[in-house]
């Protein structure tokens, strides 16, 4: 199976280096700086789970050409749509399209694209960074994908899976992908609405008078927006939300308060935007979320200001 990881960056680069150690087919599509970087000094990926230095096969925009039997995408989701012009080529009529973006909003965006028999759900768990010289750090010892098909589960995609299972990575055969993907969302919806808003971590957060008020709110709202969508959380699920966002001196921030910090493009119009949204659609008082999208909404009006 012929594997084309769009980008090399945090998640596209950890977990297809891992695929391609484990003796996968994996190529990745790359722009020409990160292609230069990655030709002179290799992927190297420095983890508590073994660190890794591999030489990629590498293509760019221009030079890619015949459709590829799996197609991993792990942009930002402002990025989706010139994603998607840069992978076309690659999608033939069997290839399988494996998304691992924030939120959910993208499916739709994707299956519009390139139909729905070809889009899985997916959900990537791990703490990563990219540095200035093109490494990925990884931060602990959670790397998980839960990959799962949205109908019938395709033959090809059992293939898929023997391969990301071969890789030593914590991985999840899904039969309810966006189950899965709902849980991550109120999680991760919670963490970025509090980190961005207050621009803190999770820990000084709570050092605030209104700190952990609000990161119940939001957990909360987030909550009954999955719920009422048809995705609530268990009690169990939801109990593990809670304990690690108000764990006392915990460093927690979104990845996408590092992007506010760089003074870069944000994911809060298709990520907490799209909770806004939703809970407008369905009556659900979202004050929290409404704040946190006004401070992001606000935080993008003046970075696009002259």
């Amino acid at each position: 199976m012929r594997i084309l990881v769009l980008g090399a960056g945090g998640i596209g680069g950890y977990f297809g280096a891992r695929i391609e150690a484990a003796g996968g087919d994996v190529t990745f599509l790359v722009r020409p700086g990160r292609a230069a970087i990655l030709r002179e000094n290799g992927l190297q990926i420095f983890s508590p789970c073994g660190d890794l230095h591999i030489t990629p096969k590498l293509l760019t925009r221009d030079e890619l050409r015949a459709p590829f039997d799996a197609v991993i995408l792990s942009c930002k989701a402002y990025d989706l749509d010139s994603a998607m012009d840069d992978m076309a080529p690659a999608v033939g009529a069997h290839t399988l399209i494996l998304p691992l973006l924030n939120g959910v909003a993208h499916i739709d965006r994707l299956t519009a694209r390139f139909g729905a028999e070809r889009v899985l759900g997916g959900v990537a768990q791990a703490a990563l960074l990219v540095t200035p010289a093109g490494q990925i750090r990884h931060f602990n010892t959670t790397h998980r994908l839960i990959v799962g098909a949205h109908g019938a589960m395709p033959d090809r995609l059992r293939d898929l899976a023997s391969l990301i299972a071969a890789s030593g990575v914590d991985f999840i055969l899904s039969d309810d992908i966006e189950q899965a993907m709902w849980n991550k969302f109120v999680f991760w919806a919670a963490l970025a609405g509090a980190t961005c808003t207050l621009r803190a971590n999770i820990g000084i957060i709570l050092q605030t008078i209104g700190g952990e008020e609000f990161l119940a709110g939001l957990i909360g709202e987030c909550a009954r927006i999955a719920e009422t969508e048809g995705h609530g959380l268990t009690v169990s699920q939801l109990a593990t939300c809670r304990s690690l966002l108000t764990e006392t001196g915990s460093v927690l921030a979104a990845s996408m308060l590092r992007d506010i910090e760089r003074g870069g493009p944000t994911e809060a119009e298709f990520t907490i935007g799209d909770l806004v949204a939703r809970a407008r659609a369905l009556d659900i008082n979202a004050h929290c979320l409404r704040l946190a999208y006004s401070h992001m909404q606000a935080y993008e009006i003046r970075r696009k200001t002259p």
